[in-house]
């Protein structure tokens, strides 16, 4: 991400080189396109991701919430989630507001939590996606899967970027 909130070998290697943040946003973008698409090997490739990372019994767990999360995200969004490729070694704005929800969880930043499910989702209705947020972001951090924290400032400055900007 932006604004020197990871070491300098994160900015280095990329954001997406760290695998608390891979999950999260590799999960994200293909749970989504599972949705969108309607195939269902969007969904076998998030579950082989998290299964050859995190082992099958963790990944079952981490799969539950991230389906959850994706799915609140999805039926409270007033507009459509802008997503890249998997495998993109960049993230866009959604993409990144997404991450930062997780992130904000496991830091206990609820003011940066909620400025990111807002940017995200497009209106007010962040309840349900903020909840699976807590429960993902959780469940992550109870396996090991700890995010680099991202405060409000750099989501703010996030939020301001066009929509479809690449971020390392």
């Amino acid at each position: 991400m932006a604004n020197g909130i990871h070491s300098s070998s994160t900015a280095r290697n990329g954001y997406l080189d760290r695998l608390p943040e891979r999950l999260v946003v590799e999960g994200f973008r293909r749970w989504m396109a599972g949705y969108d698409t309607g195939d269902i090997q969007c969904w076998e490739m998030a579950w082989n991701l998290y299964a050859k990372a995190l082992g099958p019994k963790q990944a079952r767990s981490a799969m539950a919430e991230l389906s959850c999360w994706v799915r609140a995200i999805r039926s409270n969004s007033a507009r459509s989630v802008c997503l890249f490729p998997y495998g993109c070694r960049k993230l866009c704005r959604d993409e990144c507001m997404a991450v930062s929800m997780v992130a904000c969880v496991q830091h206990r930043d609820n003011d940066a939590l909620e400025a990111a499910a807002t940017q995200l989702i497009g209106c007010e209705h962040i309840a349900e996606a903020v909840e699976t947020a807590r429960s993902f972001g959780e469940m992550l951090d109870s396996i090991g899967q700890h995010l680099i924290p991202v405060p409000r400032p750099v989501i703010e400055d996030i939020a301001l970027r066009p929509g479809r900007q690449h971020f390392h």
